[in-house]
């Protein structure tokens, strides 16, 4: 199969009645069988909340290293916050990148008989202290992007002739979404590039 492009879906159309909601689903499921990714349009996200998390973002980076190093994620049990600039190795080399990662708000989970090792991947975000906005704009981001991810996959379900909540067990009431807010600020051999 030659591909192009990605596939455009208009999540609005699951709105615009049951012929084009049904569409839809038969769109999703073949750009997910046949491709495996999507641009998603009409998802109705504010472009507010967008261009304020793309500031918060830019923010974040321009802070000093001491205020970045400071939530840096040597500081979390749960492998959330700040990673430095070539802190992280991909396919054995040097990632030239620096980045913020954020889960899901929840108290840690104490590890014991019973518990499956995964749970210690539960637990709090580091957070700058200079820019006590990015919890509540990060959370708002996180939360509406999940609201819409579990759509699309009761979408997919039916699609698929399962029943809508098929995926609810694994995905609906214990998600654990993780962003990854990264900026490529360059390496010794390129040019530095912009978030």
């Amino acid at each position: 199969m030659s591909l192009e492009s990605l596939p455009v879906l208009d999540f609005s159309r699951l709105s615009a009645g049951p012929e084009e909601a049904a569409r839809f689903r038969d769109e999703l499921r073949d750009a997910m069988h046949e491709v495996g990714f999507l641009y998603l349009a009409g998802h109705g996200i504010p472009q507010e909340l967008t261009d304020s998390m793309l500031d918060v973002s830019r923010r974040f980076f321009e802070l000093p290293d001491e205020q970045k190093l400071a939530v840096e994620n040597v500081h979390s049990p749960q492998f959330r916050g700040y990673t430095r600039v070539g802190g992280e190795l991909t396919d054995g080399a040097v990632d030239w990148r620096e980045q913020i990662d954020i889960g899901v708000e929840r108290a840690a989970v104490e590890p014991g008989p019973g518990v499956a090792d995964y749970w210690r991947l539960e637990g709090p975000n580091l957070w700058p202290d200079a820019l006590p906005e990015m919890r509540g704009i990060v959370t708002e981001w996180t939360e509406r992007l999940s609201a819409i991810s579990l759509t699309l996959l009761r979408e997919l379900a039916v699609s698929l002739g399962a029943p809508e909540d098929t995926f609810d067990e694994a995905f609906a009431s214990r998600a654990f979404p993780v962003l990854k807010i990264v900026r490529y600020p360059g390496s010794p051999t390129r040019s530095p590039s912009r978030v």
